[in-house]
């Protein structure tokens, strides 16, 4: 039983909103005395390490479980793990039940209130959940505080193979929620699991790229520091959430320059956004020499996505954008995000995953044994996510070409102002935690 929640009871005085109640609580990690630690025994030389899997796929049983209380894709994320595994695209891969984060991993960028308030929303006025953000697209249900340490602990785990060099390739679909905020959720996204996998690399690598696809802005961008250089590509226009992400490069003080925002307009085909990726994406990352790259895969550009609605993107495209980012010859650590048809998102995954492994294309029938196959009707195929009248393309090639290219210029002065200062701003960034648009105490 799940008792991380209990971390809270002796200063809150409640019990947590679990999905069952615990008979005893267990001892929070503050609470437990510290170990005596003898010299450890001589010793020959090590052993040899195991050469690494090309890939790590994060995964959590638990967390399908408990997704059946989400306002929304309550079975994407079991679809999506079966279809890979059916598809036989996890044979040669090390794959790991995502562990729940500790309420000290969570601190990283969470404050210990909003944590406590997952834990205890039942406890809690309908004001004060409304001042948490937990209402409307992110309602709580029993279970929360598990489903956000679920979420959270996989993609740190995830982060976690790349820092110990296990992988090239680390993979957590059920990661990507890029809008919650210090202190309150939006968005469908109860915890920020992005900036935690981030602080977490940040350990172990210099220089992190930070590249989201979204149909929505990633507004949960570091903002301080010139080790993380976040690139969105997203939709922005009046009344279209997060109402974030205005063309041009972000951040502040020794970060400044190093948020690169370009808003894409409805219709968007495959050709014009993988230009954008290679363009935008390719030249940051000819420039800023990250260590690892981290992408945020949200699906809900495909065309037809029943909630955003905006892009005309096909599967295919996905694909080639993360082939680009592999292309770059850094570790990858490949996240979710939004998607809103569960099959398109599953089938959308599973796809990027093969080209990834170099097992593409996979056969068009969705496998015969898939437990969801009825869910891919009537055709039943991988190829019959996108088959409806698009709409028009209202994006000019020229104009994204020319939005890229000032975008970049405004990274190399970035770049080249922090070469003045000899490195001095990024060893003071990196003793700060980052700063988010959507922050709050």
């Amino acid at each position: 039983m799940y008792s991380g929640a209990f971390c809270f009871e002796e200063e809150e005085g409640l019990a947590p909103a679990a999905a069952h109640r615990a008979p005893a609580a267990a001892p929070a990690d503050d609470q437990l005395p510290a170990a005596t630690v003898a010299p450890p025994p001589e010793r020959g030389p090590p052993p040899a390490l195991p050469a690494p899997r090309p890939l790590v796929y994060v995964r959590s049983d638990r967390l399908a479980q408990l997704s059946a209380g989400l306002p929304i894709n309550r079975d994407r994320s079991v679809m999506t793990d079966t279809l890979v595994e059916d598809y036989g695209l996890l044979q040669d891969a090390a794959v790991r039940q995502a562990p729940p984060a500790s309420l000290e991993q969570l601190q990283g960028y969470h404050s210990r209130e909003y944590l406590a308030a997952l834990a205890h929303w039942d406890k809690l006025s309908e004001r004060r959940r409304a001042a948490y953000g937990l209402e409307d697209d992110c309602a709580p249900f029993p279970g929360l505080y598990e489903h956000a340490a679920l979420t959270a602990g996989g993609s740190l785990a995830a982060a976690e193979a790349l820092c110990a060099g296990e992988a090239r390739l680390a993979v957590h679909w059920d990661g990507g929620r890029h809008h919650a905020g210090k202190g309150k959720a939006a968005g469908f996204c109860y915890v920020n699991d992005v900036v935690l996998a981030i602080l977490r690399l940040l350990s172990s690598f210099r220089r992190v790229l930070y590249l989201d696809v979204d149909v929505h802005h990633g507004d949960a961008a570091f903002l301080l520091s010139p080790r993380v250089l976040t690139i969105s590509l997203h939709k922005a226009a009046p009344g279209f959430y997060p109402g974030t992400g205005a063309l041009g490069a972000g951040g502040e003080g020794t970060g400044r320059g190093f948020a690169l925002n370009l808003p894409l307009g409805d219709g968007l085909r495959d050709n014009p956004f993988l230009q954008a990726v290679a363009a935008l994406a390719g030249g940051a990352a000819a420039a800023f020499q990250p260590d690892v790259v981290v992408l945020q895969c949200g699906v809900d550009g495909l065309a037809h996505d029943p909630l955003a609605g905006s892009w005309s993107l096909t599967p295919a495209a996905y694909a080639r954008a993360a082939e680009l980012a592999a292309s770059w010859g850094r570790p990858l650590l490949l996240l979710g995000g939004g998607g809103y048809c569960a099959a398109a998102a599953a089938a959308t995954w599973t796809g990027v995953l093969a080209q990834l492994l170099g097992k593409a294309p996979l056969p068009d029938d969705i496998p015969a044994e898939h437990e969801y196959l009825d869910r891919y009707g009537p055709s039943y195929t991988l190829s019959a996510v996108i088959k409806r009248l698009l709409p028009p393309d209202t994006n000019d090639a020229s104009a994204v070409l020319a939005a890229c290219e000032g975008l970049l210029a405004e990274l190399r002065s970035a770049l080249a102002r922090q070469a003045r200062h000899g490195g001095s701003g990024a060893a003071a960034a990196a003793q700060q935690k980052p700063d988010c648009k959507r922050a709050r105490s």
